[in-house]
């Protein structure tokens, strides 16, 4: 069986993250440690006899920091610090370390036992994790300036549509007073082509028109507030967006229900304009002779509600599903009136509202808006 000293040998011996050494009073070293070799390079042969000054890098070799070290252990007892020590080979390791005085029973100084640790991995980690601190602090420096980069281009952009749009809206309607004007007063003396070709200009500039509104409409999306901390009901907002649709809904005979809807964290303004270009759209695209049948429902998903605006017309094929959401993007020619902008700002509304909008079609199957908001 192992005696005590044995024991506490064995154990000295297993602590691989430590170098634990004698050294005489001059500092020589007495004893050796397998943690001498696998942090410093030395063999058992290189080591015994060498001076504590071995360890040291320059110019702490050189100028006395050694005989300061054990000075101040003999003086205090010992003598603690955290600092850099030089490998075999040059290279520095970072560490923590304690020095004791070690004295006969009879009081008479015997030497210095010397217990140090390796702290180079974590220096390391810590030098890593504030590389990667400051990265992350310049990546942020670089976000901020590329989003204030961003508001400015939007603000731009947004003043650009508002400018455009209102400097078109001018000889829009001072066209179409003109050709109103050639209707009233010189339609008679146009033949049949003529007629056609009034009727055209006419039908084309109230599509300019409502294309110029929609792309200020478009670009108001951007400028007013969306999301907001106090939840705004569904339910007014869809009612606001049906007695916005009041003549579509009565001409196209469309019924029009809907369950219970939530409170959402969005602006009434963005969330009414949401329901009535979905909206719209079901009233624009339904079957020939079947009156138009809307439902409105909301499903709870975790933190965020999904409203789902249902209809029964005439459906989308899956290969549009996207396309339908970016500006100017129809599926339809002029038969059915429209300006290609209207689900264009339904996203742009929901995503700056923290959510996301899909559809769900078939052909002929009717189609099935979905947008996921935040709410109570």
């Amino acid at each position: 069986m192992l005696q005590t000293k044995d024991l506490l040998e064995l154990l000295v011996s297993e602590l691989e993250d430590f170098v634990i050494v004698l050294l005489d009073n001059s500092g020589v070293f007495t004893s050796w440690h397998p943690g001498v070799e696998r942090l410093f390079g030395y063999t058992q042969d290189e080591f015994i006899g060498r001076h504590l000054r071995i360890l040291m890098p320059e110019p702490d070799r050189s100028n006395g920091a050694t005989e300061r070290e054990l000075e101040q252990a003999t003086r205090m007892g010992r003598c603690s610090d955290t600092r850099t020590l030089v490998r075999k080979n040059g290279e520095e390791v970072y560490v923590e370390g304690v020095t004791v005085a070690l004295y006969h029973p009879g009081g008479v100084q015997e030497g210095f036992g010397k217990v140090i640790h390796d702290l180079t991995e974590i220096q390391n980690a810590q030098v890593n994790l504030m590389s990667a601190q400051n990265d992350l602090k310049m990546a942020n420096q670089d976000l901020q300036r590329i989003k204030i980069e961003l508001e400015r281009s939007n603000e731009e952009l947004q003043e650009f549509a508002q400018i455009a749009s209102h400097d078109l809206s001018a000889p829009l309607t001072s066209t179409r007073w003109l050709v109103d004007l050639l209707k009233l007063q010189h339609s008679e003396n146009l033949d049949e082509v003529g007629q056609r070709c009034l009727e055209q200009v006419s039908k084309g500039l109230e599509r300019m028109s409502a294309l110029v509104e929609a792309v200020l409409a478009h670009a108001q999306a951007g400028r007013t507030a969306i999301s907001s901390s106090e939840t705004t009901p569904a339910e007014q907002a869809l009612y606001e967006a049906i007695d916005n649709l009041r003549s579509e809904i009565t001409m196209s005979g469309a019924d029009i229900k809907h369950g219970p809807l939530p409170e959402l964290q969005i602006s009434l303004q963005p969330l009414c304009q949401l329901f009535q270009n979905i909206l719209s759209n079901a009233l624009k695209y339904h079957k020939p002779d079947i009156p138009p049948l809307i439902e409105i429902t909301a499903a709870r998903e975790n933190a965020h509600w999904n409203i789902c605006i249902a209809d029964n017309g005439i459906g989308i094929d899956p290969q549009y599903f996207q396309r339908i959401f970016i500006p100017l993007q129809r599926l339809h020619g002029q038969e059915i009136a429209g300006s290609g902008i209207g689900l264009a700002t339904c996203k742009k509304i929901v995503t700056r509202a923290g959510g996301r909008i899909w559809v769900e079609s078939e052909p002929g199957k009717g189609a099935s808006f979905h947008f996921l908001l935040p709410g109570d």
